[in-house]
């Protein structure tokens, strides 16, 4: 399946291909992880939980940001 992060103005990309939800999860918070990169401690992202629904054939990924989120496409 392919994941894909939107941005807050709706913009899409694909970020990985993944075999399973297991690798989903994994591929969410490295993307994290590689946002924060550089950014003062004080700046950076913490995703304290992941929401997840189904609409159609995507699956959402809320990882609590209000305006961006992930989801995979089968």
């Amino acid at each position: 399946m392919k994941l894909y992060f939107e941005n807050r103005f709706g913009e899409a990309r694909q970020i990985a291909e993944c075999k399973d939800q297991q690798e989903v999860f994994k591929e969410i918070h490295k993307f994290i992880a590689d946002c924060n990169k550089g950014k003062p401690k004080d700046r950076q992202f913490k995703s304290y939980y992941t929401r997840e629904w189904i609409e159609g054939d995507k699956t959402w990924y809320d990882v609590g940001s209000h305006t961006e989120f992930f989801y995979t496409v089968q």
